[in-house]
């Protein structure tokens, strides 16, 4: 093997190697960056300083989010009522959502200690011993902050992983008595059900209907559990939704098999995912892992700059809340997709036809069809990237 050849076999597992360490290195430079902000804050106001840096690695993706960028909100925290400083928007959950925008981090990390410090539901939580790192993430979970029923887990997991507790150590009071607040923070007092996400933290939870108990939200969606013998005509009927906007939130088709257990929405699922990252399974397909998630399948393929009906590798990393720099390794052997998933829009005027929906992009619509972005705009005579809800496109 000559010396230029093994120069660049090198450089490409280098590359490998520096891929595979970008998000951790990420993550160390977030808390060198803010590990003082989070232990100032904790003197401050007795928020631990390890929830701080754990939750901001969580929200901002380790700095990297839009959100973090643009606007300084590393907490995710939306703009309520009660804000009266400038504010950032862009489509989330939901289209062109509000949320605080901050001149620095500084105002960030100090708006989130004042938030979790004078909101009365976070009341309990300033009872728990300060370096109680699993009760406060109980707590926050307990208390409403976020919804996803491993919310607590999540939190728990960034700040072990990354010994997060030691910051906490580093803020306490010459004073300080350990145990001096036992308290459960399971305690009746932290639980409060049925509470909104304050944030746009990780969305997953039960929640009671009173027409149909089985209904429970996860990723902010209204969803139910299929049961034994149910069908989708069945469940069309029941919830009074018709078939046609059944298929179309679940991204199938009349033909698409579904089993009891199986996840059925009940509203359109989002643009982003429930987590910020998937690492795909072993024939794990890209509709399974849109289902599992909460994300629209059209923008699950457009943020991993995939092209419609292709798959991942097993092993490979998914963005579902962010957009790859470039596509995930696909499988040597893909396996036969169902082609109606590509007309996941029922309603539809024929197959050579596609009607606009709400939220729709030319990319998204490119891609359903295996198309370019061109050659949509061609079809149609297109001079902009502009389009409005129903909108009746050539797709072939």
């Amino acid at each position: 093997m000559n010396r230029t050849v093994c120069l660049f076999l090198i450089f490409v597992s280098a590359l490998k190697v520096s891929a595979q360490d970008t998000y951790q290195q990420r993550v160390v430079n977030y808390i060198s960056t803010y590990k003082d902000l989070a232990i100032e804050e904790m003197k401050r106001t007795g928020v631990p300083a390890s929830i701080t840096i754990g939750q901001g690695i969580i929200e901002t993706e380790a700095g990297r989010s839009s959100l973090a960028t643009l606007a300084n909100n590393h907490f995710g925290i939306k703009c309520h009522e009660d804000w009266k400083g400038d504010t950032y928007h862009f489509d989330d959950d939901a289209p062109n959502e509000c949320f605080r925008k901050y001149d620095s981090p500084y105002q960030s990390f100090k708006d989130h200690s004042n938030f979790l410090k004078n909101k009365p539901r976070y009341a309990c939580l300033f009872q728990l011993d300060i370096t109680d790192y699993k009760g406060w993430s109980k707590g926050l979970k307990a208390c409403g902050y976020a919804t996803n029923p491993k919310y607590a887990e999540i939190l728990i997991t960034a700040i072990e992983n990354n010994s997060l507790m030691q910051y906490d150590l580093m803020g306490l009071d010459p004073n300080y008595i350990a145990g001096k607040n036992p308290i459960d923070s399971t305690d009746a007092q932290c639980k409060i059900q049925n509470q909104d996400p304050e944030t746009d933290a990780i969305v997953s939870d039960l929640v009671s209907d009173p027409q149909h108990g089985r209904v429970y939200f996860f990723n902010n969606i209204k969803c139910i559990e299929l049961k034994q013998g149910e069908t989708l005509q069945k469940i069309a009927v029941e919830y009074e939704l018709g078939m046609k906007r059944i298929l179309k939130y679940n991204d199938m088709t009349s033909k698409t098999k579904v089993q009891p257990g199986d996840r059925i929405y009940l509203q359109l699922k989002h643009r982003n995912g429930d987590v910020a990252y998937h690492t795909v399974k072993e024939d794990e397909t890209m509709f399974e892992i849109s289902q599992m998630h909460g994300i629209q399948l059209a923008y699950l393929y457009e943020k991993n700059k995939m092209i419609f009906g292709t798959q991942p590798e097993a092993g490979e990393i998914l963005n579902l809340r962010s957009d790859r720099i470039s596509p995930p390794k696909l499988r040597s052997k893909q396996k036969s997709v169902q082609k109606e998933l590509t007309s996941y829009h029922p309603d539809s005027l024929d197959e050579n036809i596609y009607v606009v929906k709400k939220g729709d992009t030319l990319y998204a619509i490119s891609k359903m069809y295996d198309l370019t972005v061109a050659e949509l705009k061609q079809f149609n005579n297109l001079t902009s990237d502009v389009l409005s809800i129903g909108d009746k496109l050539k797709v072939k």
